[in-house]
């Protein structure tokens, strides 16, 4: 009788083991289901379920029946890993470690008199919080008068036409280049006429992604995509690389006295969102800066207040913004006002 409760008692045991196994392993291949809403993109999915935007190609290569990042579509099922979502949460660093060091361009310094020492002379840094990130900022892309460019993507070691970050491919640029050396990756959408007057106005360049020098291969200079805001395809063009400096917000943005259009959306998009980014036709020579704030109007039989949208880049005659507040949808042809 003892030995029949003995093997009961390891068969259970057993029996135990391979289920907590079983659960661990299946672990890292449970989903969650993220139901599309019009107007969303993988970017902004990353961003919102677990909080980085620039992990969307994990969350585009769990997902195969997604042929084209750019194309998913409302009530569309996007599976996202737990994996993911699990990574994220890192406990935060004990107070105790090594405070972070501020550069003094961008710290408050607090006058002390001379009587209370130096070890009252405390430098604290300023609480300013950036404008947009500096993914939103990079990707936002903007109109340019004509199209240049150093050199162009041309195929790829494991010859897919669609890349993304990680992910190694050939160039050829227009002069020599060294390891280490950055380029962004960028194309045109397409021409961009003024949706009122018919006039053109440029070209509308979209940076889909950053990509580094890493040596040579089949006799070809080789780069590794280091950040991908967008699949990266054999053709897209390249420009040297300059690092974009963030702007801060501030606490009084500026309000300029303009009127205007705006006349185009990021990806040609018809209907645009709130946080979706526009371009207007008014630029640094109508006396507008990054930060500032301006109205919209719908195109409508009446002119309808429809909240705001502000400025984070700029060229001389045409600005780059973010809709910051929308009622309804926001269009080419809408109208940019002062703020009332």
């Amino acid at each position: 009788m003892k030995i029949m409760e003995q093997c009961s008692f390891v068969f259970m045991v057993v029996m135990l083991c391979l289920l907590i196994t079983g659960t661990l392993y299946g672990a890292d291949k449970d989903y969650i289901e993220h139901t599309v809403t019009s107007g969303e993109t993988l970017w902004g999915i990353a961003s919102k379920e677990i909080a980085d935007p620039f992990l969307w190609p994990k969350i585009w290569k769990e997902n195969p029946d997604i042929k084209n990042p750019d194309l998913i579509y409302p009530s569309e099922k996007v599976r996202i890993p737990l994996y993911l979502i699990q990574r994220e949460e890192v406990p935060k660093p004990a107070e105790t470690e090594s405070p972070v060091i501020v550069p003094a361009s961008k710290a408050e310094v607090k006058p002390v008199k001379a009587s209370e020492g130096m070890s009252q002379n405390v430098v604290a840094p300023a609480e300013r919080e950036y404008l947009v990130d500096r993914g939103t900022l990079i990707s936002s892309g903007y109109i340019a008068e004509s199209i240049t460019s150093t050199g162009q993507v041309i195929g790829a070691p494991t010859e897919r036409d669609n890349l993304a970050m990680g992910d190694h491919a050939f160039i050829h640029t227009k002069g020599p280049v060294a390891k280490g050396q950055k380029f962004y990756v960028f194309r045109s959408s397409g021409k961009v006429r003024h949706p009122v007057t018919g006039d053109p106005m440029g070209y509308m360049l979209d940076v889909v992604g950053v990509a580094e020098v890493v040596g040579e291969e089949s006799g070809q200079t080789m780069v590794r995509i280091n950040e991908s805001y967008n699949e990266v395809e054999v053709g897209d063009l390249l420009n040297d690389y300059v690092e974009m400096e963030q702007p801060f917000l501030t606490g009084e943005p500026g309000l300029p006295a303009v009127n205007g259009f705006i006349v185009a959306a990021k990806k040609n998009r018809s209907t645009n969102a709130q946080m979706s980014i526009v371009y207007i036709d008014k630029g640094a020579k109508d006396g507008i800066a990054v930060g500032d704030i301006v109205g919209m109007l719908s195109k409508n039989t009446y002119e309808i207040p429809n909240g705001v949208v502000q400025v984070i880049s700029m060229k001389e005659k045409t600005a780059t913004a973010i809709i910051r507040e929308s009622r309804r949808e926001v269009s080419p042809g809408d109208l940019i006002v002062p703020v009332r």
